[in-house]
């Protein structure tokens, strides 16, 4: 079996991952510092300490890392690497500054760009939502929603690279508001190509 690390998790589950084959070949381990959410691992995304080095083939990582205060992400994404084996890989998933930043210079900070249904409640999404957080959770007195950073496809790219992945990918998702991440630790002979059928190639910087 291999060790599927979905990190920040929060209620989610393998509903939203790849379509990979769980039951046959992947475990799961949910991994949050909310113990109200029910992870299999109570723990700090930045740190992961009680995630063992080179134990997990997938890091899940979905809107979790702009949560973080600049200074950690470093941090963060050195322990993603850290918890990998060799041949493993990172998604990502976060904002992306650039395309939020030209949503609100043509219409406004508080225009709704779409709208979400997380756990069955729907709400208006804003840019300021995208940038600080989101507003209704946050009313609720859940700080862990808020926001305290942001990315472009350039610094996300950079990050990935000081924090030691050989191969990083990054694109921008189909309506332009966020980044899709792919980071391998080793580019030879790395899981990402067989679970992909992707040919094995370097992939590309960003522009």
């Amino acid at each position: 079996m291999k060790t599927l690390l979905h990190v920040g998790c929060g209620r989610q589950s393998t509903e939203i991952l790849p379509p990979f084959d769980f039951e046959n070949e992947w475990c799961e381990v949910r991994v949050d510092i909310d113990p109200s959410v029910e992870p299999d691992v109570v723990d700090d995304i930045a740190t992961l300490s009680k995630i063992p080095d080179g134990s997990a083939m997938m890091v899940f990582s979905k809107h979790n890392i702009e949560h973080l205060e600049s200074h950690v992400v470093p941090q963060c994404l050195a322990n993603f690497h850290r918890v990998l084996d060799d041949r493993g890989f990172a998604t990502i998933r976060t904002p992306d500054l650039e395309g939020i930043c030209r949503r609100v210079i043509e219409h406004g900070p508080e225009r709704p760009l779409y709208r979400s249904n997380v756990y069955g409640e729907q709400h208006d999404v804003m840019a300021l939502d995208m940038l600080f957080g989101a507003s209704w959770e946050i009313a609720r007195g859940n700080r862990f929603m808020a926001h305290r950073t942001a990315f472009t496809k350039r610094t996300l790219y950079r990050k990935l690279r000081a924090a030691g992945f050989e191969g990083v990918e990054i694109r921008t998702v189909p309506n332009g508001l966020g980044l899709f991440a792919m980071a391998m630790k080793k580019v030879e002979n790395n899981l990402f190509w067989e679970v992909t059928g992707r040919v094995q190639n370097m992939v590309d910087t960003p522009e």
